[in-house]
């Protein structure tokens, strides 16, 4: 018994160390968490700098690969289309060169080689002159002369030659300029117009739902596989294929000026710029998240600057940004101007999915109505 009673308090006293032990080295653990979790707070604290936002946010629209995206506009916009006008060039005048005629020349050394040269019309001239001259200056002698006929010479026949056909004279041709392309600016309806859909610049893959109902035959569907496009308007039930060639400049599976997604991008590099004053609204949440809320007032001389090489003017406005605070990706932007030159018009824009969009496929061959074209019929 007493070996037994002396035995719990010790047995006690260890279970109480060993629970006292686990619950000293958890309130330790819990702190360094603590403390752990403060300082990433710390590190993940939002930046006041709101241009170091906007370029790490720029850095990231320059590598994007694909996204989700949603456009909804209204208002009317001002589109540039160019148009070549040829430049006239003055057509070179050739110089034509003088020849001596073959009949004269032919005439004159027959005269020569028969003994009875020709007078020419300059020495004859030139003996009467010096005739009247003596008979001026001494009458007598002119008085005591007596006349005598000239003598005239029988004509001799001049040998007909053969004509020489002279070379034609060489035309220095210069090249021809190649025209500066203009850009004539037309009014177009934004009312209504909304599209949908994913993009894929990596694999220049595009699938597109919606369309501006003020431009004809921009409404429908829109599946583009480079180089093939497959289009098909509302009411349709079968694609019609084409090249993406067709597409020009609207062509949403390309990255390169001057795509959508390049101009979407020049939004961000305006919203940048020296001569602006971009301000820091705030952090909002956001779908995404939490994200930077930035504003720029942005003006006609920078968007010009930004946007002319491709004849579009932007034009002066407002332009708002929500960029997420952890990947500095942007998630929504919001343009509005109310400049004539430009047109009176209202965009927004909203991404998802950032490189993370699925592989954007062809329509099914029965939902063809045109048959599809195979890479070895194109080669």
């Amino acid at each position: 018994m007493p070996a037994i009673q002396g035995s719990m308090p010790g047995r006690l006293l260890f279970w109480r160390t060993r629970v006292f032990g686990r619950k000293s080295f958890a309130t330790t653990a819990a702190g360094i968490l603590a403390g752990a979790a403060l300082v990433a707070g710390c590190s993940s604290a939002p930046l006041t700098d709101v241009r170091q936002v906007l370029s790490n946010a720029k850095t990231n629209f320059d590598a994007l690969s694909s996204v989700h995206f949603l456009i909804q506009a209204d208002g009317q916009h001002m589109f540039g289309y160019p148009v070549i006008t040829p430049v006239p060039t003055d057509s070179p005048t050739p110089e034509v060169t003088d020849t001596p005629s073959a009949s004269v020349a032919a005439s004159a050394s027959a005269s020569t080689a028969s003994g009875s040269p020709i007078p020419s019309g300059s020495a004859a001239a030139t003996s009467s002159a010096s005739a009247k001259s003596s008979a001026s200056t001494s009458p007598a002698a002119s008085a005591s002369a007596s006349p005598s006929a000239s003598p005239t010479a029988s004509p001799t026949e001049s040998p007909t030659a053969s004509p020489t056909v002279a070379a034609a004279p060489t035309i220095a041709v210069s090249p021809t300029p190649t025209p500066t392309p203009e850009y004539t600016t037309s009014p177009i309806s934004l009312a209504g117009t909304t599209a949908e859909g994913d993009i894929d610049l990596v694999n220049k893959t595009a699938h597109v739902v919606g369309g501006a109902p003020g431009v004809p035959t921009m409404s429908g569907e829109l599946i583009v596989i480079s180089p093939y496009t497959y289009y098909r308007g509302y009411g349709e039930t079968k694609f019609n294929s084409g090249s993406d060639t067709e597409l020009g400049v609207l062509n949403p599976a390309l990255s390169g000026m001057p795509s959508p997604a390049w101009f979407m991008g020049q939004l961000v590099t305006i919203a940048n710029a020296p001569s602006l004053s971009p301000k820091l609204i705030g952090t909002e949440q956001e779908a995404s998240g939490a994200c930077y809320h930035i504003s720029v007032e942005i003006t006609l001389d920078v968007s010009k600057k930004a946007l002319n090489s491709n004849g579009q003017q932007l034009g002066a406005g407002t332009l708002n940004l929500w960029i997420t605070q952890g990947g500095f990706q942007v998630e929504r932007m919001e343009f509005s101007s109310g400049d004539p030159a430009s047109g009176v018009a209202a965009y927004r824009i909203v991404f998802s999915n950032w490189n993370s969009v699925p592989a954007i496929q062809a329509p099914d061959p029965a939902n063809m109505m045109t048959p599809v074209p195979s890479a070895s019929a194109s080669a």
